[in-house]
């Protein structure tokens, strides 16, 4: 006898007004991990200086978040369609602020590591949870907007964070961890006092089901093809704000680098609310036509330069990093969407394991690079250019692969 499989409430389009305000809080709330991660890049100075240390050691932070981040988002996911989304989130946000507050009250820089993986501990059961629950109060035509609103939110913040860092820099370093502790303390009370549907459940709810979940669409190729995807834009839209940042640490000053990462943030935010309308009125291939055209273009524009570190080469950094922001701004939240119609019943696992991978290699950036970095900037792009071609031949077997079912959703929708 065939198991039956768990209907989510809004599977046939039900009311999603009375969520507004859990879904207004779930953007926020999501908003704040890229804020966090990324607010050290341009912090790298003042924490060296002050641990007495290289910037390049401070980048040690950026791991440190990023492994435990990505691994616990494998299971995070999964467990969320168990046991609920909210109680696992509210579990995350807890532990998020208990490493905010050992990261602010940090004294070395060993200590600032450990605080930042206790905070990728905590927002690992907060991220992938988050995106299903978006699914979960959305009607199947409703997915790719909401993605790429919370994709554009996450780029905008990974811009907005090191800018808003580079501001706060004349209050302290630690002052930037302070603020978005209390933000985080806000989303904590708000994301248990929200409305929300009742949890998807299954008749033999426990370890053995979400483990059984997760192995049931880790054997699917496609998804396989998915994470895989992935992995790669985090190698490269995530490893050229890292490295562009690093490479100008130390010549430019921290609020011009923080401005210059705002500029890449506020072109993926602006690429990441696009998707929704496009995808609904074009499908899936102009959006991904856009990021690939911008990637490429962006890499070319480093490679072209050369020296970054050059006054005259800043405007061109700008746009170039504004164009890896485009790329990353429309790939990243493809891949989410698509990891929400693959298997809609399973959205937690999937959610999980595709932020698993894309965290996964943004964790891997500083050592992946760090032998190139050492042989010029320009092998660096080299590199991130080898490794874009090989994310656009996976990109394109994957659209191959998915275009059916998207076509399928388009159809229902206009029905």
């Amino acid at each position: 006898m065939a198991e039956a499989e768990p209907q989510t409430e809004l599977e046939s389009g039900g009311e999603t007004g009375r969520y507004r305000f859990l879904v207004l809080t779930s953007y926020l709330i999501y908003a704040v991990g890229p804020l966090v991660g990324n607010g050290v890049l341009t912090l790298l100075g003042p924490i060296s200086a002050d641990f007495v240390t290289n910037p390049t050691a401070v980048l040690a932070a950026i791991p440190a978040f990023m492994f435990p981040f990505a691994f616990i988002q494998l299971f995070s996911g999964a467990i969320s369609d168990v046991y609920g989304r909210v109680p696992v989130m509210v579990s995350g946000l807890i532990a998020f602020t208990v490493g905010l507050t050992v990261t602010a009250y940090s004294t070395s820089l060993g200590i600032l590591v450990v605080g930042n993986v206790v905070c990728g501990i905590g927002f690992g059961f907060v991220n992938p949870v988050l995106l299903a629950l978006l699914s979960d109060v959305s009607t199947p035509e409703e997915i790719p907007k909401r993605m790429g609103i919370a994709s554009a939110l996450a780029s905008l913040s990974a811009g907005v964070g090191p800018f808003i860092a580079g501001q706060m820099v004349v209050l302290g370093w630690q002052s930037y961890y302070f603020l978005f502790l209390s933000i985080s303390a806000f989303g904590l009370v708000a994301i248990s006092i929200a409305h929300r549907p009742t949890k998807t459940r299954y008749a033999d709810a426990g370890p053995r089901m979400f483990v059984r979940n997760l192995g049931i669409e880790l054997r699917k190729p496609v998804v396989l093809l998915m994470l895989g995807s992935t992995f790669l834009v985090a190698l490269v839209y995530l490893g050229a704000l890292v490295w562009t940042s690093r490479g100008l640490t130390g010549v430019l000053d921290e609020n011009l680098i923080g401005l210059i990462l705002l500029g890449a943030g506020a072109s993926g935010a602006t690429a990441g609310s696009l998707l929704g309308p496009i995808a609904r009125r074009r499908g899936f291939a102009l959006p991904i036509g856009l990021g690939f055209l911008a990637l490429f273009g962006g890499l070319i524009t480093f490679l072209l330069l050369g020296d970054i570190t050059s006054a005259d080469s800043v405007p061109l950094v700008g746009l170039a990093l504004a164009g890896m922001g485009w790329a990353g701004g429309l790939l990243f939240p493809m891949m989410i969407t698509y990891s929400q119609i693959i298997s809609p019943t399973r959205r937690g696992v999937l959610a999980g394991a595709v932020t698993f991978s894309f965290f996964f290699g943004s964790a891997l950036n500083p050592t992946l690079y760090a032998p190139l970095f050492a042989v010029g900037m320009s092998a660096v792009y080299a590199g991130m250019l080898v490794v874009s071609v090989v994310l656009a031949i996976f990109v394109s077997v994957l659209y191959r692969k998915l275009k059916p079912m998207y076509l399928d959703i388009g159809q229902k929708s206009e029905q």
